[in-house]
């Protein structure tokens, strides 16, 4: 798959993540499909849109976690340190809650991956063989 038809496949998934009316189907997506109906049965689990989630989700952990240190090393003087080290806390697990769980999607994403195209090869080789047969 070249650049170009990876992009459109990633935006054109990203599209029918994001629509309000599952039902509803354009001519942009007919056009698609017609041409790529082997893509169909991937959209139940469009794995290559969690990514972008994925990698904010991190971004923001590691944010999370530097706020609490400018936080830790302020010296805001109207908090009271049982205060001001609870709030550090909060926000350093929460930073660190975010990266875990962002690398733990992305290992479960790369396992989900290696299943459906396991899945993939398994549906077309039994089609394939039932195929033969009533040939």
């Amino acid at each position: 798959m070249t650049t170009a038809e990876s992009k459109q496949r990633d935006r054109m998934f990203l599209t029918l993540f994001l629509k309000k009316a599952p039902g509803e189907v354009t001519d942009e997506e007919v056009a698609y499909f017609r041409d790529h109906p082997d893509q169909i049965d991937e959209v139940s689990a469009p794995v290559v849109v969690h990514l972008l989630f994925l990698w904010v989700g991190a971004l923001l952990g590691a944010l999370f976690v530097g706020a609490s240190k400018v936080i830790k090393f302020a010296e805001l003087a109207f908090l009271s340190e049982g205060v001001l080290e609870f709030v550090v806390d909060i926000v350093f697990e929460s930073g660190v809650a975010l990266i875990g769980a962002a690398v733990t999607a992305y290992i479960l994403g790369i396992l989900l991956n290696h299943q459906q195209d396991n899945a993939a090869t398994w549906r077309s080789e039994i089609r394939r063989k039932i195929d033969n047969i009533g040939n």
